[in-house]
C-alpha cells in the first residue's frame, strides 16, 4: 500500500492517510477483502508515529471502510459495495475562449483564519503524546473546558463546560439539536438567508417555515407564535455581513421567552467579521429564552476540519448531552485534544486577530479600487457595515453585468451570484475577498481595476 503524505500540508496527517485509503478503495486500487498494512508497518513506511496511523484507521473503521478483528489482519471491509467506475466523458477538444477560473470571488468560509501547518503539527504531536483517558461521548473534557475559556476571552460570555457538546461541525450540530427537541417541529428560517443549514431541517423530518427578514435581520413582529424553533444568524445577516442591532436582538429574545420557541444561533464566521470586536452570542443576553449556539472550527482553524460545538442553555443541556451519548462522538479523541491545545495556548485568538487586521487592510483596498470600478460601470454597490471584505453589485441591465463578468472571466476570475448563494437572492453579483490568499487578492484587484492594486 503506497501512500504519500506531507507534514507541510495544512491537513492533519491522520486525515491525509484516511483520505488516500478512501481514494484507493474508490478507484479500485484496494478491493473489499484486501489486507492493509499493520499500523506499525505503515507508520515505519511513512515516517510517522504509530498513533497517527491508529487515528486514521480508527476513523476508517468507524466509517465502514476497514474491518478489524482480534487476531486477524486489518482488511478493507468485505461487505463494502463499490459503485462501478464512471464512464470517462468525451473530452472537449474545442479551443477554450476563456481560461479556467484561477480565482473565485464566491463567498467561502475559512482560509483567512487558517492555522499554520507548524502549529497544527505541534498540537497533533502533543495530543498523541497525551495520557489516555476514558472517552466522554459529549466531548473530551479538556476541549469543552478550552471552548468555554475561549468564549469567555474572545466573546465575553461565561459558559459552563458541562453545557458544551462537541460535534462533527455545524450540520451535525443542528441535527443533534433537532433530535433533542423532538419530532415534527416547525422550524423558522431567515428568508432571504443563507441556504446551507436550512437544508438539514427537512432531512430530519421537520417543517421549514420561511420568516421575513430585512437588512436588520429577521422581522420579529411578523414571526409566527406557532414556531417550535428559529434558526438565525444575527451576527452575519443576508447577504453576507450585516449584524442585528441590540434592540432587534432584545425583541427577538423577548419573543422567544413569550412563545417558548427555542432560538438556534448559527455563529459561523463571527470572529472574523467585525470592525472593533465581535458581538456576543444571543445566549449572553438571554436570562429567560432557551438559546443554543452552533459553533465551528472550520473558519478559525481549517476548512478541512469537520469539528464544532453546541453551547446549550441550562434547561436543554442535559437532554442534549443524553442525545450525544446515544448517537456517539463523531470527532476523534486525538483531533479534539489537538484543537484544545491550540485554544489553550491562545494561538486561535492570536491568529484571529492577525486575520482581522488583514481583512481591515483589504476593506480599505476594496473601497479604493473595487467600489469605484463597479460604480464607473453603473453598478449600485453595497458594502456591509460589519467586517469581512465583500461587496454586492447590482447592475442596471443584464448586458452590463454580463460585460463585467466576461472581463473578469477573461482574466481567470469568477464571481458569485446572489441568486445561487442566498434563498430569495436577487440577480446581483457577489464579490468576496475575505478568503483569498494575498497573491490571489492582488490578482483579483488588478483584474477588476487594472493599475490600481492594494
Amino acid at each position: 500500500m503506497l501512500l504519500s503524505i506531507s507534514p507541510e500540508l495544512p491537513i492533519p496527517l491522520p486525515t491525509q492517510i484516511a483520505q488516500q485509503i478512501r481514494l484507493a478503495v474508490t478507484n479500485g486500487t484496494l478491493q473489499p477483502g484486501d489486507t492493509v498494512s499493520s499500523t506499525r508497518a505503515l507508520a515505519r513506511q511513512l515516517g510517522v508515529s504509530r498513533g497517527t496511523v491508529v487515528t486514521a484507521y480508527d476513523q476508517l473503521i468507524s466509517e465502514g471502510f476497514l474491518l478489524a478483528a482480534q487476531g486477524a489482519p486489518t482488511r478493507i471491509h468485505p461487505a463494502l459495495t463499490l459503485a462501478p467506475p464512471a464512464q470517462e466523458p468525451q473530452r472537449d477538444t474545442r479551443p477554450r475562449t476563456t481560461p479556467r477560473p484561477r480565482v473565485s470571488l464566491r463567498p467561502s468560509a475559512g482560509s483567512a483564519g487558517a492555522v499554520r501547518p507548524a502549529a497544527w503539527r505541534k498540537a497533533w504531536r502533543d495530543a498523541l503524546n497525551a495520557d489516555g483517558a476514558s472517552l466522554d461521548k459529549t466531548g473530551e473534557p479538556e476541549l469543552r473546558a478550552a471552548i468555554a475559556e475561549h468564549l469567555r476571552l474572545a466573546r465575553g460570555i461565561q459558559v459552563d463546560p458541562a453545557h458544551v457538546v462537541v460535534t462533527g461541525g455545524s450540520r451535525e450540530g443542528l441535527q443533534l439539536i433537532l433530535y433533542t427537541l423532538g419530532s415534527r417541529l416547525r422550524v423558522g428560517v431567515e428568508d432571504p438567508g443563507h441556504p446551507g443549514l436550512r437544508r438539514v431541517i427537512p432531512l430530519s423530518g421537520h417543517e421549514v417555515v420561511p420568516c421575513t427578514t430585512d437588512p436588520g435581520g429577521v422581522v420579529v413582529g411578523e414571526l409566527s407564535d406557532r414556531l417550535n424553533a428559529l434558526l438565525v444568524t444575527p451576527s452575519h445577516l443576508y447577504p453576507f455581513g450585516g449584524a442585528m442591532s441590540a434592540s432587534r436582538r432584545s425583541s427577538l429574545l423577548n419573543w422567544a421567552t413569550r412563545t417558548g420557541a427555542v432560538l438556534i444561533e448559527d455563529d459561523f464566521n463571527t470572529e472574523l467579521r467585525y470592525l472593533i470586536s465581535p458581538q456576543p452570542p444571543l445566549a449572553a443576553l438571554s436570562p429567560g429564552a432557551d438559546v443554543l449556539t452552533l459553533g465551528t472550527f472550520s473558519t478559525l482553524l481549517s476548512r478541512e476540519l469537520a469539528a464544532g460545538y453546541v453551547v446549550a442553555s441550562p434547561t436543554l443541556a442535559p437532554a442534549l448531552r443524553e442525545t450525544r451519548e446515544l448517537l456517539g462522538m463523531p470527532v476523534a479523541t486525538v483531533t479534539q485534544r489537538a484543537i484544545a491545545h491550540l485554544l489553550d495556548r491562545g494561538y486561535v485568538r492570536r491568529n484571529a486577530r492577525a486575520a482581522h487586521n488583514r481583512l481591515a487592510r483589504r476593506r480599505k483596498a476594496v473601497a479604493a479600487a473595487v467600489v469605484p470600478a463597479l460604480e464607473a460601470r453603473g453598478a449600485r454597490v453595497t458594502v456591509p457595515e460589519a467586517g469581512g471584505a465583500d461587496v454586492t453589485a447590482e447592475f442596471p441591465t443584464v448586458a452590463l453585468r454580463q460585460q463585467f463578468e466576461d472581463q473578469l472571466a477573461a482574466s481567470g476570475v469568477e464571481c458569485g451570484h446572489e441568486s445561487s448563494l442566498w434563498s430569495g437572492g436577487g440577480d446581483g453579483l457577489v464579490l468576496s475577498f475575505s478568503h483569498l490568499t494575498d497573491e490571489d487578492f492582488e490578482y483579483a484587484l488588478e483584474a477588476i481595476h487594472p493599475g490600481k492594486t492594494a
